[in-house]
């Protein structure tokens, strides 16, 4: 039994990674999804640092947070990240650490997708870290066709340590150049060691 911290770069793979060990019956968590049900279900402090920070423009009519608005302000003003991520990470914390201790009480698997496990000192959470790595080039061109240009690489590079940090500090990795057959052939070579 292991409970597993994903982590890399942004469009590395990494939810590709998280769909292989969901298929595996391992538990999953994904903490961008839990952050954005943290904004969405009305976390007052979460809401109110929202709002002094980036104010009402990016909150729909009926006062829930727009995500995709919030997303583009704060790669825009990364210097406000410190004062939002300061009141949503305790809230991450407490739900990932009561999903890891489910998870050793019964004795499953865990698989748990963190972009930013690292700048947020999440690593020694798990018993293992894995990193998913992709080359810029290749990560450019994903984000690309996702409709974002080479400016919002850029700026969501400063945000987080590179793929490479990443990759240098994880005990465990999957290269993420080719496509699925190779990752889950990857994956299922890494899973011989759990």
């Amino acid at each position: 039994m292991i409970v597993l911290g994903i982590t890399g770069a942004f469009v590395c793979g990494k939810s590709a990674v998280l769909r292989f060990f969901a298929s595996r019956n391992w538990f999953v968590f994904d903490a961008d999804t839990v952050c954005k049900s943290l904004y969405t279900r009305g976390n007052p402090a979460i809401l109110k640092a929202v709002r002094e920070l980036f104010g009402a423009d990016v909150f729909h009519s009926d006062g829930t947070v727009n995500l995709a608005r919030l997303g583009h302000e704060a790669f825009r003003q990364p210097e406000k990240m410190p004062r939002l991520t300061a009141e949503l990470y305790p809230a991450l914390t407490e739900i990932m650490r009561a999903n890891i201790e489910d998870c050793r009480k019964c004795g499953r698997n865990g698989a748990f997708e963190v972009p930013l496990l690292y700048e947020a000192g999440f690593a020694e959470f798990f018993d293992a870290v894995l990193a998913v790595w992709a080359p810029e080039t290749l990560r450019r061109l994903r984000l690309r066709g996702r409709g974002f240009d080479d400016a919002a690489f850029e700026r969501r590079s400063r945000m987080q340590l590179s793929a490479d940090d990443k990759l240098a500090r994880a005990d465990f990795a999957v290269i993420n150049t080719g496509g699925l057959n190779d990752l889950d052939a990857q994956l299922l070579k890494l899973c011989e060691n759990f």
